[in-house]
């Protein structure tokens, strides 16, 4: 459970830097594209291929071989792959990626970020009864609240 909250940690603070990195610190490599399959009913669920994915880009954050912005981006690729555009799901990537940005250019600190994670998350726990059109199914929110130890959205 530890790893797992590591791995998701790690992918939180991975996903927003990358814009404020000027053109001349961008590695010249180009990025690395996701290899991660379409679920199929007989798969993993949308959340655990989101998880194993945040993982694997977690370990290459560590190693210093990707940013937490560029891990982000790529986390967002198969996010709108696996699970779609939806209304609760944007929302959450934006405020991710805006963390992993400022967690890149070391304005905010590792706790910092969680706690404006976890607020986020636990505004949508909040709205999500009062959602007159609610996503079907909220897998990246789900994940990530997974990831805080908080109960899935519509359960």
């Amino acid at each position: 459970m530890k790893r797992l909250i590591f791995c998701a940690g790690c992918a939180v603070w991975l996903s927003a830097c990358t814009n404020l990195i000027p053109p001349t610190a961008t590695p010249s490599r180009p990025p690395v594209r996701p290899t991660i399959p379409l679920p199929s009913p007989r798969h993993d669920s949308k959340i655990d291929i989101l998880r194993r994915e945040a993982s694997q880009l977690a370990a290459q954050v560590g190693r210093g071989t990707l940013s937490r912005t560029a891990a982000a981006d790529q986390l967002n690729i198969v996010r709108l792959r696996v699970v779609g555009a939806n209304l609760v799901d944007d929302n959450t990537f934006a405020m991710y990626r805006y963390l992993a940005v400022e967690r890149d250019a070391d304005r905010l600190t590792q706790d910092e970020s969680q706690a404006k994670m976890e607020k986020r998350l636990h505004d949508w726990r909040k709205r999500w009864p009062k959602l007159r059109n609610p996503p079907a199914d909220p897998a990246f929110t789900n994940f990530l609240l997974g990831v805080y130890g908080l109960p899935r959205l519509g359960y």
